[in-house]
């Protein structure tokens, strides 16, 4: 039984820290003029391609997925 109890533990101790590690915070969507209409990733890439105003840094995870991880900030 102490067996189950100290597995059982450690399993809980694995998943909640699986599930704190994966947990990230993305910058939201500003709440200002320039962004108020952008609903697509093409309007995203018109400042932050490459030799735009804003680009992306390198490191950037893959630039066609801006709604999956970026949303709208509350005003």
């Amino acid at each position: 039984m102490r067996k189950n109890a100290s597995f059982i533990a450690i399993f809980f101790f694995v998943a909640v820290l699986l599930y704190m590690l994966s947990r990230k915070e993305f910058s939201p969507i500003p709440a200002d003029e320039k962004h108020v209409n952008v609903t697509v990733k093409e309007r995203c890439l018109d400042c932050h391609a490459k030799d735009k105003e804003s680009p992306l840094k390198k490191e950037h995870p893959p630039k066609d997925q801006c709604f999956e991880c970026h949303k709208r900030a509350k005003k």
